[in-house]
């Protein structure tokens, strides 16, 4: 029985060790400054949509993110969080009118530079927050009838070549190299110029991203 409560004691003080280790390690690396890398999906839409003096609500549409990213702590909990990530954005629309069926599906690619202040309330959640300038890079537009390819386009003159927005997330630290990321992303304009009479196409949506921190 003695030898049985030894082994115990051992046991239970062992794994206290690790995770006051483990602890101490998240602990010091929320203390230096580090960059990393992150990838994932998005899945957004651009709200209303104008197209033949009618009014659509588009469906969302899923793409890609990937980018890099800083950590750089301000103390009391604070980090500056800059980044710079490619983003998929975009929208799809289907409308039945009579005998026909319309299908609009559009990709607008991006480079995001999210501006973001982080708060830690424990060493791995991170809730963070902040704006974020968008340039466009390229799109590609198909529209369909009935199933069928009526034009396809990739011409960007219609569009905003930058677009103010925020973002709004959450990041959890799995280890202190590993990390998930959610975020919520909104543009604050159009994502088409003022003539294209397009005020209610802005691109919003949520983005999921795995990340290494080095």
């Amino acid at each position: 029985m003695k030898r049985l409560f030894i082994i115990v004691l051992g046991l239970t003080a062992g794994s206290l060790s690790f995770k006051a280790t483990a602890q101490t390690t998240q602990a010091t690396a929320n203390d230096q400054m580090r960059f990393g890398i992150k990838a994932g999906a998005t899945l957004t839409n651009i709200g209303k949509y104008s197209f033949l003096g009618q009014e659509y609500s588009t469906d969302h549409k899923a793409g890609f993110q990937a980018g890099i990213y800083a950590d750089l702590p301000m103390g009391g909990g604070f980090a500056f969080l800059p980044e710079a990530t490619f983003t998929q954005k975009g929208f799809k629309l289907k409308e039945t009118v009579g005998e026909t069926t319309g299908e609009i599906n559009s990709t607008l690619n991006y480079l995001d530079i999210p501006v973001l202040i982080g708060y830690r309330p424990s060493p791995e959640f991170t809730l963070f927050a902040g704006p974020q300038a968008s340039f466009l890079l390229s799109q590609k537009t198909v529209v369909k009838a009935n199933g069928n390819e009526v034009t396809s386009t990739t011409d960007t003159d219609n569009l905003r070549k930058s677009v103010a927005g925020g973002v709004i997330g959450v990041g959890y630290s799995i280890t202190p190299n590993i990390n998930i990321n959610g975020r919520y992303m909104m543009d604050f304009q159009s994502a088409a110029k003022e003539d294209q009479n397009q005020d209610k196409a802005k691109n919003r949506g949520f983005a999921l991203t795995l990340g290494y921190t080095f």
